[in-house]
């Protein structure tokens, strides 16, 4: 068994469509490390999506976000990604883009 990370329920069909191809984290969830493969959870019921692999993991601070990093993260538009990681880390600047790939997709 791998281990998990987890992400949104609502993020499920933008990951196995390889739309979304990267996530932002803080400091207490950037452990990862390149080649590593994990098993992607839901957030909401820990129910295993598909398997990943990491592919780079980035340092980069709030002001640094650009829309490449949206685009990664399956978003057209800078503002989103910015309001999106406010919401769910209202006070960290330093963050982490780790990119990924999806390996396996798990079918229910």
């Amino acid at each position: 068994m791998y281990s998990c990370i987890t992400f949104f329920q609502r993020l499920e069909r933008s990951i196995l469509s390889g739309n979304k191809t990267a996530t932002i984290r803080d400091k207490s969830d950037s452990h990862y490390l390149v080649g590593q493969m994990l098993d992607a959870c839901t957030h909401e019921d820990n129910r295993k999506m598909c398997q990943i692999e990491i592919l780079s993991i980035e340092y980069v601070t709030f002001s640094e976000l650009n829309r490449a990093h949206a685009n990664a993260e399956g978003l057209p538009f800078l503002f989103m990604l910015k309001w999106i990681v406010r919401k769910i880390y209202p006070t960290s600047n330093d963050l982490f883009f780790i990119s990924f790939r999806v390996v396996t997709i798990d079918i229910l």
